[in-house]
């Protein structure tokens, strides 16, 4: 049982995210100019383990920022990793194939419109 016990978790914590790299993305999201929900239209990925994933979209949404309407088509360059890469989370990005699987994203941009972060998002 004890043996099973540390098992569980040592899976836990290779999983976990690091808390430095959660409190960069955080920051990232708080100092944001523009955040927009997007409608996925196409994901493309790079062949290596990591890189940028081209995603084509469509505004759904505009949060705070006016530079943004609904409706507008946007082309992102989004930092993307394949599952099990290694390295941080912030280094890496969005999950490949769960970005390819995602129907919405959540973008967030600086006040320059520059790609800051970007999140998997449910829109329901």
């Amino acid at each position: 049982m004890t043996a099973l016990l540390a098992a569980l978790v040592l899976v836990q914590a290779a999983s976990a995210t690091s808390p430095q790299a959660v409190d960069a993305r955080q920051h990232a999201r708080d100092k944001a100019a523009e955040i927009v929900v997007l409608q996925v239209k196409h994901v493309g990925v790079p062949r290596g383990v990591r890189g940028r994933c081209f995603v084509a979209a469509t505004v759904v949404r505009a949060e705070p920022g006016v530079k943004l309407k609904v409706g507008r088509n946007l082309r992102l360059s989004v930092p993307c990793a394949a599952p099990g890469a290694s390295g941080s989370d912030v280094e890496n990005g969005v999950d490949q194939a769960a970005l390819q699987r995602s129907s919405y994203g959540r973008a967030f941009f600086d006040e320059r419109l520059k790609l800051i972060a970007y999140d998997l998002f449910d829109l329901n």
